[in-house]
């Protein structure tokens, strides 16, 4: 009996994860509750694990870093924040670009895990709330939602997003700009809770204006805006600042005045975004600073979340001018 048992076997025995079994083995970290079952069915069953295998399996300096991809503006300053934290604690990030594909996000969280890496670091989709998957595996950090029994780096979306939305209406009433409609623009891939927070919002804020939302299938693709036709006198609010740049391009090929006949808004605040003509309004989200506290939160085994900073940028094309 003590000769046919493996790591497998006390994994689906007891319930808990390959890699959590494994740890136990090569002296990681296991929960206390964890520890004392794994103490029992080892010492019932006379369990010596393979030498050779566990000198394989030990743990690695790894950390695992999952985005849907990672050469958007947004992601490369998690990626830096991430990167400066892990080289102060000596580990290497191994990164994964899902393409927004769940089932590849799925495949390289588990290649992470075989890996018997220090944890793994996810920038959460818009799949990862309902994810049975993800029940019962550790050391898995994700950004940017949260996420039942995991730690969780999210940001403030809701208040961010009422503060923006109120703000910039508030002003353009105050200005009497002659705004009739609020629109929504946002990728089809992305978060749906910022969608659905942005179209609570904007009904809890102008209750009496028409609201649209609009999709885009991908919000890289040139293409893609060729469909949207802008009209005076209404409001844009975009789920990124990077549609919310390209719908600057659309508004000069309509010879619309942004801050004049219509009003363009982002979320994120790249570097640039204060640098356009008219300057952009947006809101700061700290994406750095959430890279750095997951890697630390990793390698000091710290579960617990935390909720980020936000910061309101009104500029000129919120503005009636």
């Amino acid at each position: 009996m003590a000769q046919k048992m493996t790591m497998a076997d006390i994994s689906k025995q007891l319930g808990i994860s390959k890699m959590t079994v494994s740890r136990y083995f090569n002296g990681g970290y296991v929960s206390e509750e964890n520890r004392l079952k794994i103490d029992a069915i080892v010492k019932e069953n006379h369990y010596t694990p393979n030498k050779f295998a566990r000198s394989i399996r030990s743990q690695s300096n790894i950390i695992g870093f999952i985005a849907p991809r990672i050469e958007s503006y947004t992601t490369s300053l998690v990626i830096k924040g991430a990167l400066a934290a892990a080289n102060e604690s000596n580990a290497r990030m191994l990164f994964h670009a899902t393409g927004f594909s769940h089932e590849s996000e799925r495949q390289a969280v588990s290649e992470f895990s075989g890996l018997n890496a220090l944890g793994t670091i996810v920038i959460a989709s818009k799949h990862s709330v309902e994810e049975p998957f993800y029940q019962g595996l550790e050391d898995l950090i994700f950004i940017g939602k949260q996420i039942p029994d995991h730690c969780c780096l999210y940001y403030p979306e809701k208040a961010a997003i009422t503060a923006l939305v109120s703000q910039t209406i508030h002003q353009l009433q105050q200005q009497q700009a002659p705004f009739t409609a609020i629109h929504y623009i946002y990728d089809a891939r992305m978060l749906s809770s910022r969608t659905q927070l942005m179209q609570m919002t904007i009904a809890d804020i102008a209750p009496t204006l028409p609201c649209s939302l609009q999709a885009l299938a991908d919000s890289e693709q040139k293409e893609a805006y060729q469909t949207i036709t802008l009209q005076p006198n209404q409001v844009y609010f975009c789920a990124t600042d990077n549609i919310a740049i390209r719908l600057y391009r659309r508004a000069k090929e309509q010879n619309l005045k942004i801050g004049h006949d219509i009003w363009v808004i982002g979320i994120g605040d790249y570097d640039y975004s204060d640098l356009l003509v008219p300057s952009l309004t947006s809101v700061a989200f700290n994406y750095y600073q959430m890279g750095y506290q997951a890697v630390k939160k990793l390698i000091k085994r710290d579960s617990s979340s935390c909720e980020g900073q936000f910061e309101l940028k009104i500029r000129e094309s919120s503005q009636f001018i």
